[in-house]
């Protein structure tokens, strides 16, 4: 986006019709909140004409409907627009009740669900906000209406493959993205280019972040409704599959969401010290199922190897993604080589591995004998969405992956390939003097499932609330629910028991779950608290505060994941004993 003149809209042809073309329903924005681009899709579901709103405030092309005195939808969209301006964050609002004039003047009634993204320039100013919404009226609909088990299947069937459709065109379309910014590149310097490869991922990297959380939000409304639904038709042998392929696609869309987080770096690590000889030593088994009878494995494990902490999950993943690629480059058989080994990086190693910090690193180097990479491939290997491989052969964010987690990390990857001559790749993992904190004595009993307290649900999405609450219920809880942190607080204030607060944490009324359950402790000393959010530990860390002071759970959520960190907040307290 830092083409767009903000008087002028898009200078390069090319670029505005592949911006205009693009299947999502998009609007770009100056800060002075100047309508400079839209979207077909846009045009279309708003029933206007790119004429009609192109060079005017949005609130003056969009006004709200002067009939109906509960229309909040421009006065929500217009706070959401000053928070992005004023933090330089995206920002994700809940569904909308919007309405959009049609052509005989009268207003028809929609419902949107919006996403406001900050685009900065060259010299870190914000250039253009991208305000991106979509339609989710019929889905708004279908569930006010009810109607039968059957058709809410069907609907969350549809559901979960429009998202993995919305997945695959995003793809795309950044693919394409990257494409424009690579050749835009070619003709800077090494030192320049390396900077712009930066920033390149950092940008793509907020944007995919940004539309995980959205898929995180669909997805716990899903997954919760075949969890609740699952019963209701265990006794029909058509109702159990059509909920098993449900499942199957949303899980699929909770793990693509998963590797969009690892690249951006927002997602959830649990680290731990650890060897990574043993690690390795483990994975052993997995490595050669991967790879088949045809391809030797050959290892070389250091003995004196430096302990690290890390994510051990997200470094077998991470690990396994490498040798699939390795697998593919030898189809006809060939040796992969894994070594590990201590390294001192120096000040002067700095320029020749690239952006890595002096210090001590567990290296662990993964080299095949397959076909090699061409400098093309090679330069765009870690861009999400890139891949060699033929059609549905790969989503492209398996390096995107590793490269995200070993960022994240704290560390460094480099990749070494020339066609015909094989495939390294090295990661490089901090060295930590942390003793790893084993629990001492007998494993602790595991959680109960079910209770009988009082839980306070607070979550601004309409769609994920119902499930929580139907969730909770199912359970045995005593519900209390608030759409906002106002709402909670005015219930806390009350003279009733409360044992638990579960709270989405960021939220809308300027009152975050943080917030939130700050001040519920102190009008409430011994209430337990758990978070639950669409974001990550990380970004709620840095714009919250939330990191490790209080419990989360991140979306999306299956039903025995919910009810056993409810019971794990709760203390495992036993039912009704308080």
């Amino acid at each position: 986006m830092a083409s767009l003149a903000p008087n002028a809209g898009f200078p390069d042809p090319d670029f505005r019709l592949l911006f205009e073309s693009a299947p999502g329903l998009y609007l770009v924005l100056r800060p002075d909140l100047m309508i400079v681009a839209a979207s077909d899709s846009y045009i279309e579901a708003t029933m206007t004409r790119r004429d009609k709103i192109v060079g005017r405030n949005l609130f003056e092309a969009f006004p709200d409907d002067p009939d109906d005195p509960s229309a909040t939808g421009m006065r929500n969209l217009h706070a959401s627009l000053q928070r992005v301006i004023k933090t330089g964050l995206p920002d994700v609002m809940a569904v909308q009740k919007y309405a959009i004039r049609r052509g005989d003047g009268d207003f028809e009634e929609r419902h949107w669900s919006p996403v406001n993204t900050p685009v900065f320039g060259a010299d870190k100013a914000l250039a253009y906000i991208i305000h991106r919404v979509e339609d989710v009226t019929e889905f708004i609909r279908l569930t006010q209406a009810g109607g039968e088990q059957q058709r809410v299947a069907a609907e969350l069937l549809s559901r979960s493959e429009q998202i993995e459709a919305e997945i695959v065109q995003r793809a795309q379309q950044l693919q394409e993205a990257n494409d424009r910014l690579r050749d835009a590149n070619e003709q800077l310097s090494t030192s320049q280019a390396t900077v712009n490869q930066v920033q390149k991922l950092e940008a793509v990297g907020q944007l995919t972040g940004g539309i995980a959380h959205d898929f995180n939000n669909l997805l716990t409304v899903i997954i919760g409704n075949i969890d609740l639904l699952e019963a209701d038709v265990a006794d029909r042998e058509a109702g159990r599959r059509m909920m098993a392929t449900i499942r199957r696609s949303a899980e699929r869309g909770a793990r693509l969401t998963r590797q969009l987080l690892a690249f951006s770096r927002q997602q959830t690590l649990k680290p731990e010290t650890c060897n990574l000889n043993a690690v390795l030593i483990e994975l052993d088994a997995a490595i050669k199922r991967s790879l088949g009878d045809a391809v030797m494995v050959r290892t070389k494990l250091n003995p004196a190897l430096w302990p690290c902490n890390i994510d051990i999950a997200q470094f077998d993943t991470a690990i396994l993604n490498v040798v699939a690629n390795a697998s593919d480059a030898m189809p006809q058989g060939g040796t992969l080589s894994l070594t590990t080994r201590n390294v001192a990086v120096e000040p002067a190693d700095v320029a020749e591995l690239g952006d890595i910090r002096p210090g001590r690193y567990v290296a662990v180097a993964l080299a095949d004998t397959g076909v090699g990479m061409s400098p093309d491939a090679l330069a765009r290997a870690f861009d999400p969405f890139f891949t060699t491989k033929g059609v549905g052969k790969g989503s492209g964010l398996g390096l995107s992956q590793l490269y995200g987690f070993v960022m994240q990390s704290g560390g460094h990857v480099t990749l070494d390939s020339e066609p015909g001559r094989g495939t390294v790749v090295t990661i490089y993992l901090p060295h930590t003097t942390q003793v790893s904190e084993q629990s001492q004595g007998d494993a602790p009993e595991p959680p109960r499932i079910k209770g009988a307290e009082t839980v306070l649900v607070v979550e601004d999405d309409a769609d994920v609330l119902d499930v929580a609450v139907a969730t909770l219920t199912d359970l045995g809880y005593r519900i209390l629910l608030a759409y906002n942190g106002l709402e909670a607080l005015q219930i806390l204030e009350r003279d009733e028991p409360i044992d638990l607060l579960f709270t989405d944490i960021v939220m809308p009324s300027g009152i975050s779950g943080v917030q939130l359950a700050r001040e519920a402790r102190r009008l409430r000393q011994d209430i337990k608290v758990l978070m639950t959010s669409g974001y990550t530990t990380q970004t709620l860390a840095q714009e919250y505060g939330a990191n490790k002071e209080y419990q989360i759970i991140t979306k999306p959520y299956r039903q025995s994941e919910l009810a056993e960190q409810v019971r794990r907040a709760l203390g495992r307290r036993d039912p009704g004993n308080g």
